[in-house]
């Protein structure tokens, strides 16, 4: 089993703060239960507002535990619910370690942990969770946000940061739309893996009652707020870029990319710029004739999903505008209460439209993330816009078109952080009148890694690459040393499964 690290986030309650001296000497009362290791702890997280960390291979969380209820101390009843002698405790922070007797505990405040890819940068690892479900939560965001640096989970809710020495003593922001905000000190991403928790924000009814307005307003202020929210200066982007075409769950290829992007304000018509700076690309050589699409302009179209500086017509409320609006929830975005407003195109219009969820802070009315597809009614009709090229004899049909754009806050703007495109087409041979049509996944995404507002100027003509071409075909030279101190998006296990299946080759050009 693989050892790992479980961060317990406060889940049920919060108590005016203790001090750490004195937290495992104070008594606390818990009934009469039994539960698993997880939930009793949890417990404790809930009266105290102090999170647990402990190694799952020490202690196992889903193991239950009959508990004899009443009034005991912290430590007394940590005893209790491990029921093992030789459990040590040691409080660090806001934190409660939990290690075995003989082993040190692998965390001191003052002296942080030195895993390290380099002479310069720690490697934090993690799997972020679903509190209630224990599954996964893709597209989290974990950022030092006072360096601008970050990244987010992959579909099987991990993820990796690399973090300069000299940012050791930051704290890891954990965030993602409709989950309560979790602050972890670096210090406590030790050498192996750590399990996050995250807790689903449950909004206060009346929050909802209140909330009660016309989405159409609520969508204005998004833009009328432009010029608080968003920046208007140009910056540097350095983001992690990945693409690919799967047939049948099978890779048929798959394309990644370190890329600095030269970022103009939501104001500025300048054309922005890309700069390839990593490449590498992996093909399934048994899969070489299946590949029959090519992705247009990917790089372009990931640009251009910044909602915000290309304004969609679903932010355009002009007086033909087609959408209808409905809020229909209240949420959390990072720390503050967001508006969920739902938009579909009226009835009657049969032209290929999106429809989707806009998420907005209630506060300051910026739009935080959004999530939208092309009308599954009317999706035949966009197949011009997403086919590059069509073989012959090749029947190509679009049957679903998701996107996803969230932005991240930082020193006072949202700026954008991560996108996600999924496309999937049913393709059949129109001679083959017996064989089944295929299904062909293309997907796209790009986080940004990096923020830098620091002499910000645009590229040499020389330097920067065409966004409007088939990015998979961009020449490249391999650099072996390869991805080094870039964060990137892990791949998910079947990503990785897959590569490891391809008798695949990493293309090298000069």
């Amino acid at each position: 089993m693989r050892s790992c690290l479980i961060i317990m986030i406060c889940l049920f309650g919060y108590c005016s703060p203790a001090r750490a001296a004195d937290i495992l000497d104070r008594e606390i009362q818990l009934p009469e239960t039994k539960e698993s290791t997880y939930e009793l702890l949890n417990r404790i997280s809930g009266l105290t507002g102090f999170f647990f960390i402990y190694d799952s291979d020490i202690i196992h969380s889903e193991k239950k535990v009959k508990f004899p209820g009443g009034e005991h101390t912290v430590r007394q009843s940590i005893c209790l619910i491990t029921q093992d002698p030789n459990i040590q405790i040691k409080v660090i922070n806001r934190h409660i370690l939990l290690y075995k007797s003989g082993i040190p505990p692998a965390v001191d405040i003052k002296s942080p942990p030195i895993k390290k890819d380099s002479l310069n940068f720690i490697v934090a690892k993690a799997v972020v969770k679903d509190a209630q479900t224990k599954e996964p939560v893709p597209y989290v965001s974990a950022s030092i946000t006072e360096t601008g640096i970050g990244t987010i989970t992959n579909q099987s809710g991990e993820f990796i940061l690399k973090i300069p020495i000299s940012d050791s003593i930051r704290n890891i922001w954990i965030s993602h739309v409709g989950y309560n905000q979790q602050i972890i000190p670096v210090e406590l991403f030790l050498k192996n893996p750590v399990d996050i928790y995250l807790q689903t924000k449950i909004v206060p009814l009346q929050e909802i009652i209140v909330g009660i307005v016309n989405p159409q307003k609520i969508i204005r202020e998004i833009l009328n707020h432009r010029i608080v929210n968003y920046p208007g200066d140009p910056v540097y982007f350095t983001c992690f870029y990945r693409e690919g075409i799967e047939k049948k769950n099978t890779v048929v290829s798959l394309t990644e990319a370190v890329l600095q992007i030269y970022k103009t304000g939501f104001e500025s018509s300048a054309e922005e710029q890309v700069k390839l700076l990593k490449m590498r690309k992996i093909s399934n050589e048994n899969e070489k004739d299946s590949i029959v699409l090519k992705m247009r302009a990917v790089i372009d179209a990931s640009l251009h999903l910044d909602i915000i500086k290309y304004i969609p017509d679903f932010l355009d409320l002009n007086n033909d505008n087609p959408f209808n609006y409905t809020k229909i929830d209240m949420t959390v975005a990072d720390s503050g209460l967001a508006h969920v407003i739902a938009f579909e195109q009226k009835p009657g219009i049969t032209e290929p439209l999106y429809k989707g969820e806009l998420y907005i802070d209630a506060d300051n009315s910026a739009l935080s993330a959004a999530r939208f597809e092309i009308n599954p009614k009317y999706i035949e009709k966009a197949a011009d816009l997403l086919i590059l090229k069509k073989p012959k004899g090749v029947d190509i049909k679009p049957e679903k078109a998701g996107y996803y754009v969230y932005y991240k806050q930082w020193n006072g703007k949202y700026y954008l952080n991560h996108i996600r495109g999924d496309i999937t087409f049913k393709i059949k041979n129109k001679n083959a009148f017996f064989q089944p049509a295929k299904t062909i996944h293309s997907f796209f995404e790009m986080v940004v890694c990096k923020i830098d507002t620091t002499g910000v100027k645009r590229f040499p003509h020389k330097e920067s690459i065409p966004v409007r071409n088939v990015f998979s075909e961009t020449k490249f030279k391999y650099d072996d040393s390869f991805w080094n101190n870039f964060n990137v998006i892990l791949p998910e296990k079947k990503l990785n499964e897959a590569i490891s299946r391809i008798s695949s080759k990493i293309e090298e050009m000069e």
